[in-house]
């Protein structure tokens, strides 16, 4: 088989099944994994697909969310730089918010010094990562389950939100925009954190790299309503400009 002829039946496959594996592809059409590996670069070139750890997931514009099992597997040595960052900015007593995100997922394993920590989220792993830590209260906000992200959302979730008050709120983006700020994929995502952000102190925001200039379905927030942002390199001269104009505290490694 051709490498055309290859590329287009991987898109094909692709397109039916949205995700699928180097493992699998390699298999399926008999050529080595390096192959496959050059096969999806070439499409990612071409903006049809975006690889992944170990595969690669449909594009089909900004409002395609990538399944949250996928998007943990995405750049995770960055986000974990960014976690053991953010951790450092919670004192012991404080009260936090923490959105459903993969890259607050990961500040969860940094919290087991703290004492007395009170967390609010809507991450149904975010609530598995810390249930065994015996010096945190976690309250879980109720709503209806995204299967897709494990999250809880809904007017639910966001009245239930309203009625706590947070020191901190750690929240990530699908992508960052110079003129509209945060971004993300879900309408519902978005909601549940503006409402958060009413009652909360300092506003964080985890955004590695890639998210800078990536665009997204419904925007989260303007650059105004961010104290922090915490990423895993120094952005571009025209971003560090849109930080310094809006008095954001930038933290990297």
């Amino acid at each position: 088989m051709f490498t055309l002829e290859r590329q287009n039946a991987i898109m094909a496959l692709i397109k039916a099944k949205k995700t699928v594996s180097v493992h699998e592809l390699s298999g399926r059409f008999f050529t080595s994994e390096a192959s496959i590996r050059r096969d999806l670069t070439s499409l990612e070139k071409q903006g049809l697909i975006k690889r992944t750890y170990g595969g690669a997931v449909l594009l089909e514009g900004s409002n395609v969310e990538i399944p949250v099992n996928v998007r943990e597997q995405e750049q995770m040595d960055t986000k974990t730089q960014i976690a053991k960052i953010a951790a450092t900015l919670i004192q012991n007593q404080d009260t936090i918010f923490l959105d459903s995100s993969t890259t607050t997922g990961q500040l969860t394993k940094f919290l087991q010094d703290k004492d007395n920590l009170t967390v609010v989220t809507n991450g149904i792993r975010a609530i598995i990562g810390l249930a065994e830590l015996p010096d945190i209260s976690i309250y879980s906000i109720g709503g209806k389950l995204r299967n897709h992200s494990l999250s809880v959302v809904g007017g639910q979730a966001e009245s239930f939100s309203e009625n706590f008050w947070a020191t901190k709120l750690f929240f990530s983006c699908t992508g960052l925009l110079e003129t509209l700020g945060a971004m993300d994929y879900s309408s519902e995502e978005a909601e549940v954190r503006k409402k958060i952000m009413k009652n909360c102190q300092t506003k964080i925001l985890l955004a590695d790299h890639t998210k800078f200039g990536r665009p997204a379905f419904y925007k989260i927030c303007g650059f105004d309503r961010i104290n922090i942002l915490i990423t895993d390199q120094k952005p571009a001269d025209h971003w560090m400009e849109i930080l310094e104009k809006h008095n954001i505290r930038l933290l990297y490694p």
